[in-house]
């Protein structure tokens, strides 16, 4: 009698081979192309892979020797063939191989090959808005992540037991990284309307946001009340973004400042969607440094490092005020070094480390009024402070609410 397990595993091959065929099949019928194989194809060579495993049988070679033929006679009737649709095949029997050891993680990685198959179009959009020079940059920037990463230090290297090369430069990665997608999401997007590219801002920079969109409104007074709405959707994001480092970091830490951020942020669209209520679409490109450029990463690598010392001298002189003193310092210029550095601090009470942050983020959006006071309009202004206002009260005042409470 057959078991139940073998019968499943040669169903998933099945389904898995047959979905990513029947994917790289619709993608050629759109294109009115022929290809090497469509969705029988790649079931039947998922199951092959599977056997193949059951078996202990290795026809690995024989298959990329059957590839190659394919490819060749098919590259001969057409100029611009790719090999998408071979890699995929020897994927697929690679899936069908660990759907032996490891269904599961067979499944997710046929998603994410899927999820990678079906976003061409979408990406040659947004390499049709990046210059060289991006290219470049990002380019030399994981090269020397790549090759510099791996070679330094994993341990402390001052007297404070405070400043680690290697997570120092990966926290600069990591903050370049998240601010890199909403950098390409801002340059494929930006001409969707400055309700969105606000938002997409956030993600790179509310800071930088906050002073282009303030501009704007100085030049184009009768946009003042969208370009609020841009600047303070870019900081409702700047909540998220403080949240998801306190959350990778330090999870006690996170469920203690999470209401009052979601609070925050709740407070904040729901004025803006009141605000936004018959809101006019304009179009507002916004030019981003590339966070990846490295000498912008070495400045906020170096920030980081003086952050994190301060932060270390402020709360062994001054204790807990010290440490208030450098949140608000730290914040007026960036609020993720200031976020990063206290969630690491492990000789801190978590409702010190909350109050820090949240002070790191008042100062921050006092920063950006300032910035919109002298270098926007006055209705511009006046609706980014009425956001402010309402997050900053809304943040502080459930802090406190959570601190008493807990």
């Amino acid at each position: 009698m057959i078991e139940y397990s073998i019968v499943s595993h040669i169903i998933l091959s099945l389904v898995i081979g047959f979905i990513i065929g029947l994917q790289r099949e619709l993608n050629n019928i759109y294109r009115n192309r022929k290809d090497l194989a469509g969705s029988r194809t790649f079931a039947l060579v998922a199951l092959l892979g599977y056997l193949g495993a059951f078996l202990n049988v290795n026809i690995f070679l024989g298959l990329i020797v059957l590839i190659g033929v394919g490819y060749y006679i098919n590259a001969k009737q057409d100029d611009h063939k790719g090999i998408t649709t071979e890699v995929a095949l020897i994927l697929t029997y690679l899936l069908g191989i660990l759907i032996a050891k490891d269904q599961v993680l067979a499944i997710f990685i046929a998603v994410l090959i899927v999820f990678i198959l079906n976003i061409k179009d979408k990406l040659v959009q947004i390499e049709e808005k990046i210059d060289k020079e991006e290219i470049d940059a990002t380019a030399i920037f994981l090269l020397i992540t790549l090759t510099v990463l791996p070679v330094l230090p994993n341990e402390t290297i001052d007297k404070w037991n405070l400043i680690n090369p290697f997570k120092l430069w990966l926290f600069v990665v990591l903050v370049s990284s998240i601010s890199f997608v909403g950098y390409i999401l801002s340059k494929r997007y930006s001409d969707k309307g400055i309700y969105l590219t606000g938002f997409l801002g956030g993600l790179v920079s509310s800071t930088a946001t906050t002073i282009i969109f303030s501009k704007r409104s100085k030049e184009n007074e009768l946009i003042s009340k969208e370009t609020a709405i841009g600047i303070s959707l870019a900081n409702s994001m700047m909540f998220f973004r403080v949240f998801l480092w306190v959350l990778l970091l330090n999870i006690s830490l996170a469920m203690f400042i999470i209401i009052p951020f979601v609070l925050a942020s709740f407070s904040g669209f729901l004025y803006l969607y009141i605000l936004s209520q018959g809101g006019e679409k304009i179009t507002q490109k916004i030019k981003f440094t590339n966070p990846f450029d490295v000498i912008e990463s070495i400045k906020y690598g170096l920030l980081f490092g003086i952050v994190f010392i301060a932060i270390k001298l402020g709360y062994d002189y001054l204790g807990n005020q010290g440490l208030y003193i450098v949140s608000m310092i730290a914040g007026i210029s960036d609020v993720d070094a200031i976020t990063i550095a206290v969630s690491e601090m492990p000789n801190i009470t978590t409702s010190v480390a909350g109050l820090s942050i949240i002070i790191a983020t008042i100062f921050n959006q006092i920063s950006k009024l300032v910035y919109s006071f002298f270098l926007g309009s006055r209705e511009n202004f006046r609706y980014f402070a009425i956001f402010n206002t309402i997050t900053i009260l809304v943040l502080l005042s459930s802090y406190l609410l959570v601190s008493l409470i807990i």
